[in-house]
């Protein structure tokens, strides 16, 4: 294998590039979300809400030390998508996001509403809880539809239950809902009294 200048090979996997490349869309997302909920904003308005979002997801390792520089460098790649744009008010630049910008979050929640399921259960439960406050109470409802659309199982108040892994389709609905640790992904080794959801997902009963 030919060695890149300055690079160590062994850095240079494809995984690591597909990763890459996958939280900075997800960054994308997140941003989006926010202007999706904030309204008109300047990258320093949205910085504290998407840097924490960014943390709850994992995503800050492809942040460079001075974060904002991202966000810049995000916006900037969002605006040539035409997913949002640049305004003046007051003599401040502010973005917003575009039409196209909102269809294509509503494209990727569409997207998300479908897991593929293995062939064989692995005997993992995987668990959300969300706490969403009541000021909030429409999201919250979007939610619940949301993950009873994805086959989730109402264990007890706000929290649902499902038997395959569908982790990447959770973080993408928390990035584009803006949520973060509004909602927690759980994994389960096993669920007490568990014969009923057994039942229901039509599993083996041994």
């Amino acid at each position: 294998m030919k060695r890149l200048p300055g690079k160590n090979v062994s850095t240079l996997t494809l995984e690591g590039v597909v990763r890459k490349r996958a939280r900075r869309g997800a960054l994308e997302k997140v941003l989006l979300g926010t202007l999706v909920t904030g309204g008109l904003l300047t990258v320093a308005m949205a910085a504290p809400k998407v840097l924490s979002l960014v943390k709850n997801e994992h995503l800050d390792m492809i942040l460079p030390s001075d974060p904002r520089q991202r966000l810049h460098e995000t916006a900037s790649r969002l605006k040539r998508k035409g997913l949002v744009e640049f305004r003046y008010e007051n003599g401040r630049k502010r973005m917003c996001i575009t039409d196209k910008g909102k269809d294509f979050l509503e494209a990727e929640l569409s997207r998300i509403k479908s897991i593929v399921k293995p062939k064989r259960w692995d005997r993992r439960w995987r668990i959300v809880i969300f706490d969403i406050p009541e000021k909030r109470k429409a999201q919250r409802d979007h939610i619940r539809y949301l993950v009873r659309h994805l086959g989730f199982l109402r264990l007890q108040h706000s929290v649902w239950v499902y038997p395959y892994d569908c982790e990447e389709v959770i973080a993408l609905l928390k990035s584009n809902l803006c949520i973060g640790t509004n909602l927690l992904y759980l994994i389960a080794d096993a669920v007490e009294y568990d014969r009923p959801l057994r039942k229901h997902f039509g599993l083996p009963l041994d």
